[in-house]
């Protein structure tokens, strides 16, 4: 028997993880994004990546149409980007400064408020539960540095070390 939702949800918290925004473009070139804990660097040769997407997510359908994505490992100070995208809002990139990627078939990098990002090739997907996994080939990335944003039993904070 499955353990009960709330306890499942308490015991997760306790696993402290950076947070991210992956990003994609639909078939018209409109941006969509998520933010997500559920990311897993799997491989080193080839450079593998594991994300894991709700299947009610309004990201899905951009990420399946392009076979692309890029994840956004975001910067300790932009908790309030990390809601936004957590968010059903309609248009969760008003205002923000992001580039296209040529690598993710127009993915928005959001340089201005990450620590790095990586461009990624959809290469399997993979049903499970209420998500899908998508295992993809990391083409391109960019790594600038800083305090990443984590997060902790609901709340989040910055990441005390530098380098």
């Amino acid at each position: 028997m499955p353990i009960d939702d709330h306890v499942f949800r308490e015991v997760m918290s306790l696993f402290a993880s950076g947070v991210a925004i992956v990003t994609a473009s639909d078939r018209q070139g409109t941006p969509k994004g998520l933010t997500t804990r559920s990311f897993v660097s799997v491989a080193a040769d080839p450079p593998l990546v594991l994300v894991s997407i709700d299947r009610t997510s309004r990201t899905l359908p951009a990420i399946r149409a392009s076979g692309a994505f890029v994840v956004n490992f975001l910067r300790g100070d932009r908790a309030a980007l990390s809601d936004l995208f957590a968010s059903k809002a309609e248009d969760k990139f008003k205002g923000l400064t992001w580039v296209g990627s040529d690598v993710a078939k127009g993915a928005p990098i959001l340089a201005d408020d990450s620590v790095g990002y990586a461009e990624c090739v959809v290469r399997e997907e993979i049903p499970a539960g209420d998500h899908f996994l998508f295992m993809a080939i990391v083409e391109g990335g960019r790594a600038f540095g800083g305090r990443p944003l984590m997060y902790f039993r609901r709340s989040y904070a910055e990441w005390p070390r530098t380098g």
